[in-house]
């Protein structure tokens, strides 16, 4: 079992979530809402991405979803997903990205990074996902959606 006190974040992450140019992580200490050490880095690189996007085109909208290991109580972890979810959008505010283009969302336990056998800690699953949404596309999307 992996040591709460030490944290180690996966080299690569799955290849499906890899495979997505529009999702940044930023990860948490385990059970607790403090980022981890590199987590300040994360969310600087993140406001540069955007900073970057806003050049080429019109500004994206930012999806904040914050996740939890699957470690304890479900409704805990769902609190504790919603609150880091919050704590990068407050501090994406803070380095100038506007509020009405964040939604922040908390997926609790419910979206694993990587699995883990129950009973087990997974520290790569306490993150936060930062989503970058183009106006265009989300535009595209919910034409593809209507039902014909």
């Amino acid at each position: 079992m992996p040591s709460r006190d030490k944290i180690e974040l996966p080299d690569s992450v799955p290849v499906d979530r890899a495979l997505s140019a529009d999702i940044r992580y930023v990860f948490f200490l385990p059970g607790k809402a403090g980022l981890a050490p590199d987590g300040t880095a994360a969310i600087a690189a993140v406001v540069v991405e955007d900073a970057r996007r806003r050049a080429k085109g019109p500004a994206p909208r930012l999806i904040v979803t914050g996740h939890a290991d699957a470690g304890g109580d479900s409704a805990a972890a769902q609190r504790l997903s919603l609150r880091r979810a919050r704590l990068v959008a407050e501090r994406l505010k803070a380095a100038g990205i506007a509020a009405g283009r964040i939604t922040v969302a908390g997926a609790g336990a419910a979206d694993p990074l990587l699995p883990a056998p129950p009973g087990q800690a997974e520290p790569a699953n306490d993150r936060v996902e930062i989503g970058f949404e183009s106006p265009t596309a989300s535009r595209l999307d919910a034409t593809l959606q209507r039902p014909i």
